[in-house]
């Protein structure tokens, strides 16, 4: 690590930077969509009974658009976390980027025409996004954690990178409060305003591109370097251990997007039911931000935690008393119906709790949980096995709640908590300290380049 000329020192920023943009792209990119369709099934800001939407929503749409870009996500962190492995972060972390900054723009300026074709647009746009989007979740935690010289430092850095998924649910929020005071109620604002707020979300991605670019490209290992490379990954992707890992880390992340994805698509009913239909999109807004407040809150706390105690046993404990507040949530509605703010009170402490400690220890857990060979690849795949989960509670829990009612989803919420605690609980390793990591992954973190020492080639694991 060069750290005569600044050169050293600048290439870490740089690697600390991707990752936090990364994150802040994922999270405002899948969030903005909600406000730019509330603003779509406005008229010149107005919503509610009697008020004809500027752009009407087909029923088709309703039935796939929150699960398309989660199709998306899936496909891109399946194979945007291979490439990562196969041919470097920095190449994946270009491609992917692409592809977001590609469906951004398109939903923005391709969306011309019929409101049946602007919705077309939008929804073939979101599966591109959404590929790009969810290659961002395994590259930038396998870039959070390159050539940190211990896992401590590792979880420090990827945690960090997290917490700017916070600021990016919140953003779009903030963001549509500012074009709702600053465009006027006249005709056509509801293009501009829904335009702008999907088409910002290419700012964050070409802020990696061209961070990313930045960096000095890697460097191509001689044949010999590159074999044994190849070897250590595929004797790492047949090691039947880390497929064991992986239940846990995949199925902690499946149960834990369940639940919150749930929470968070049926969140308006909750808010509905405490503060009366037919809220205002300035109301939108201010709510949707506070509670993204509580996010960054949470997630701060959370980091403050993992520190302490590890990622498992956040998830474990997380995910417990997630169940516990769903079930305390289940007791109001059914004893006291008329407490409302305690219902809203109840909602705002299961954000913080998913977000503190759940929400940062599923992303968290591949990282200290799996060599470098193979890190990007089985964060991709827990990661696109958590985005299954969110197209389950997406889908789900709205028919649920029109057939059996809020009770019935409440219940399930619960149960769907608890059983992400059981399998982080059985299936993943303790990792408050070093000591406990498993032998096979302390072994290529030993082998990490240190501080002032002269590498050519960071990754290659030598296990020849």
């Amino acid at each position: 690590v060069d750290s005569e000329d600044g050169a050293g020192a600048s290439k870490s920023t740089n690697k600390g930077f991707v990752p936090a943009v990364s994150n802040f792209s994922i999270q405002y990119n899948y969030a903005c969509a909600s406000i730019a369709t509330a603003v779509m099934l406005s008229h010149r800001d107005h919503t509610g009974e009697g008020v004809l939407p500027d752009f009407p929503e087909p029923q088709w749409v309703k039935e796939i658009m929150l699960s398309v870009v989660f199709i998306g996500s899936v496909v891109g962190m399946l194979t945007m976390g291979y490439l990562g492995d196969l041919i470097g972060i920095q190449r994946a972390l270009v491609l992917t980027n692409a592809l977001t900054v590609l469906g951004a723009l398109a939903s923005a300026l391709l969306s011309w025409g019929d409101p049946s074709t602007v919705w077309s647009v939008i929804t073939v746009s979101r599966f591109v996004l959404g590929m790009g989007v969810g290659g961002n979740y395994p590259l930038s935690a396998a870039k959070a954690a390159e050539c940190c010289p211990s896992v401590s430092e590792a979880v420090a850095k990827a945690s960090k990178a997290f917490f700017w998924q916070g600021p990016g649910s919140c953003t779009p929020y903030l963001l549509g409060i500012v074009l709702l005071f600053a465009l006027p109620e006249s005709e056509g604002v509801t293009s501009w305003q829904f335009r702008i707020l999907l088409g910002a979300g290419a700012l964050p991605a070409l802020l990696v591109l061209w961070a990313t670019m930045q960096e000095e490209a890697e460097d191509a290992p001689e044949e010999g370097q590159s074999e044994v490379k190849k070897k250590n990954r595929s004797e790492a992707l047949r090691d039947p251990d880390h497929w064991w890992t992986l239940i846990g880390t995949a199925g902690t992340w499946f149960f834990f997007d369940v639940a919150f994805y749930g929470t968070v698509i049926f969140s308006p009913t909750i808010l509905a039911h405490i503060f009366g239909p037919g809220a205002s999109l300035m109301d939108i807004c201010l709510k949707a931000s506070f509670l993204g407040g509580l996010a960054i809150v949470g997630t701060l706390t959370g980091i403050r935690a993992l520190s302490s105690v590890g990622p498992k046993a956040l998830s474990v404990g997380g995910l417990t008393l997630a169940a516990l507040i769903f079930s305390a949530l289940l007791a109001v509605v059914h004893l006291l119906p008329d407490c409302k703010y305690l219902m809203f009170a109840l909602l705002c402490s299961l954000y913080f709790v998913l977000y503190a400690f759940p929400n940062l220890a599923t992303y968290v857990q591949p990282v200290v949980s799996f060599p470098p060979e193979v890190r990007s690849t089985f964060h991709g795949l827990s990661s696109a096995a958590a985005k299954l989960g969110a197209m389950a509670g997406a889908l789900l829990f709205p028919i649920v709640d029109r057939h059996l009612g809020l009770s019935a989803v409440l219940a399930i919420q619960a149960v769907v908590c608890a059983s992400g605690a059981l399998v982080a609980y059985i299936f993943l390793e303790s990792q408050e300290g070093e000591d406990n990591v498993s032998e096979d992954v302390k072994s290529s973190w030993s082998n990490l380049p240190q501080e002032g020492d002269d590498v050519e080639l960071p990754w290659v694991a030598d296990k020849t």
